[in-house]
């Protein structure tokens, strides 16, 4: 018996240069094992569409095509379901994936092919789920400036992020921690469940999506020369060692927001919150990941 395969496909995600058409063709060639049934995302209902889609085919993979957006929709519509999930890049970023090791769609195939399954821990920051990467400060600013523009892509969000930076004050921050209050002053304050940005920087060089907790990064460049030794570290995997950085370990943490940031999480705004809670839900999700995030974690461990 032949095996089920829903795609949930967001049909304006990214720009990636590949046709729809070509889209299709490849997932027919590369999961010819699956009866692949495609769901186009409109915006309008869709978790609940993707609930009665899954219900009513009963799928053995759930293939996600967008980018962390649409993932994290798929996710949380299917959360009860206790399916497993691949990603298949197709925004501008794609961070989730790429904490995956899924960076391109070629990976993608390859990781079904393995079929290698880990437990991907979220985080629950108020009444939001965070499968990724969420914080206060200079990101969040461009990620709000992005939604009022016409700018997208990766070269237009680097451009950015460099007048950005230096146009941004620090900001105090309070952190509950273990019934401990620590005070931070930050131009940018992270709250990360997965270890790098879209553009690869790696944010979280110690962390795991996998790992049971989560890491506050609070990000603080005083000056064009810290911001450079910045940017480097977060290639080369060796931020955590940085002076104008300063890292927390934690299941659960209470942050104060007293100068009214601006908050992101995957990617969405939410706005200036006076204070966040946020709680590891660990093993909350089942994904596919390419052989990458094994070899990475095992670097990092």
């Amino acid at each position: 018996m032949r095996k089920v395969c829903l795609f949930v496909f967001n049909p304006i995600s990214g720009e990636n240069g590949l046709r729809e058409e070509d889209l299709m063709e490849m997932v027919q060639v590369k999961l010819h094992q699956y009866d692949t049934h495609i769901f186009r995302t409109t915006g309008q209902g869709d978790a609940e569409k993707i609930k009665l889609e899954y219900d009513r085919i009963q799928p053995d993979l759930v293939l996600v095509g967008g980018g962390d957006g649409t993932v994290k929709l798929a996710a949380m519509a299917l959360r009860e379901m206790n399916t497993t999930l691949c990603i298949v890049p197709l925004g501008s970023a794609n961070g989730l994936a790429k904490c995956m090791g899924i960076n391109t769609i070629e990976d993608t195939w390859e990781a079904v092919r393995n079929f290698q399954v880990h437990n991907i821990d979220a985080i629950h920051i108020n009444d939001e789920l965070c499968l990724h990467l969420a914080d206060f400060g200079f990101n969040a600013n461009l990620v709000k400036k992005f939604e009022s523009t016409d700018g997208r892509g990766m070269l237009a969000y680097i451009t950015s992020s460099v007048s950005e930076i230096f146009s941004t004050e620090p900001k105090v921050f309070r952190l509950k921690i273990n019934g401990e209050t620590k005070e931070v002053s930050a131009k940018m304050l992270v709250i990360a469940n997965g270890d790098k940005y879209g553009t690869g920087a790696l944010i979280n060089c110690k962390g795991r999506l996998d790992d049971g907790k989560f890491e506050i990064i609070a990000l603080n460049p005083e000056s064009a020369k810290d911001y450079i030794r910045m940017t480097m570290a977060m290639f080369k995997g060796d931020l955590e060692e940085q002076d104008s950085s300063r890292v927390f370990r934690c299941e659960s943490c209470v942050i104060e927001n007293p100068e009214e940031v601006e908050f992101q999480i995957d990617g969405e705004l939410m706005g200036t919150p006076y204070s966040v809670e946020a709680v590891i839900d660990k093993e909350a999700f089942q994904f596919i990941t390419s052989k990458k995030y094994s070899v990475c974690q095992k670097k990092l461990s």
